[in-house]
């Protein structure tokens, strides 16, 4: 076997967190055991010194009970990114698409050999159907908000991406339209790009600011996830900040954060949050089901 298939047949096997023995690939391979340190020695010296833009320290080690070579890398920390992506997708998506589950056992049987039982496991607590066409509007619309480009909705109308948000169960695009930011349901959006883009920053200051009342747990939790601007500290006991949303995203961090926040301004915003409590308010003490229906 040439020396370049060699390396990358060893350095293949160290990424699958396998182990290299050397006397077994040199009678696989018909070469001396001293042909194969060599190999593992110059793979050695490449992550050496591709440590800078590799981001983080991969080494090859003896492990002198297996008499063979590993990768002792941050597999660790992959392991817990897997482990927390796999978590996340069961709590907020937990249907996911044939395609996207295709990939994530790739990632595991590829990457991930020795925890692949306890990872499938876990992959195999989602449920599979088919939601590429939901899931490509998703990232049709990410990818637009990150390269500043315009999209045509179903109905050939452009408007101009500016987020997405999660809530009620689903994906949904906060966008700009005739100089109104609108909100809908990516489930049900077809969206496609625009050859037009958009100056991010003009966008970003068509949205309001919106007055808050929130304690000091609640704004530790969403002080990295929103704009915003302190006011004041009131006695340590609550925040008064202005942060920038949209109405429809007030209105659903308003329902969500129940009693640890409270909107005050502007009054446009704040009577269409009241209008929304009046409509739960009338759901829960004045419709009633009938018999019949339960």
């Amino acid at each position: 076997m040439e020396q370049a298939h060699r390396i990358l047949s060893i350095y293949t096997r160290l990424l699958q967190q396998k182990v290299v023995n050397k006397y077994e690939l040199s009678n696989e391979w018909g070469v001396s055991s001293r042909t194969i340190q060599r190999d593992i020695d110059n793979i050695r010296n490449f992550l050496y010194d591709t440590d800078e833009w590799h981001g983080y320290r991969k080494e090859i080690t003896y492990n002198h009970k297996l008499e063979s070579y590993e990768m002792d890398s941050s597999s660790s920390n992959h392991e817990v990114s897997l482990y927390f992506l796999l978590t996340l997708l069961e709590t907020v998506s937990p249907d996911i698409d044939q395609h996207l589950y295709n990939y994530l056992e790739l990632l595991i049987a590829t990457f991930h050999t020795q925890h692949e039982s306890e990872l499938r496991s876990h992959l195999s607590k989602l449920k599979v159907g088919k939601r590429f066409d939901e899931l490509n509007h998703i990232v049709t619309a990410s990818r637009a908000i990150n390269k500043s480009q315009k999209l045509y909705t179903d109905n050939h109308q452009e408007i101009t991406p500016i987020g997405i948000q999660y809530y009620n169960f689903t994906f949904n695009l906060i966008y700009k339209m005739h100089d109104q930011i609108l909100s809908t349901d990516l489930k049900q959006k077809v969206v496609t790009f625009s050859p037009n883009h958009f100056h991010a920053q003009s966008v970003y200051n068509s949205i309001e600011w919106v007055t808050f009342e929130l304690v000091p747990e609640l704004y530790e939790l969403i002080r990295h996830r929103y704009q915003h601007k302190i006011i004041k500290l009131v006695n340590k006991k609550y925040y008064v900040i202005r942060i920038k949303m949209c109405v429809e995203d007030a209105i659903n961090f308003c329902f969500t954060a129940r009693n640890q926040a409270r909107l005050v301004g502007p009054e446009s915003t704040y009577q269409i949050v009241m209008k929304e409590l009046l409509k739960l308010q009338e759901t829960y003490l004045f419709t009633r089901l009938s018999a019949n229906e339960y």
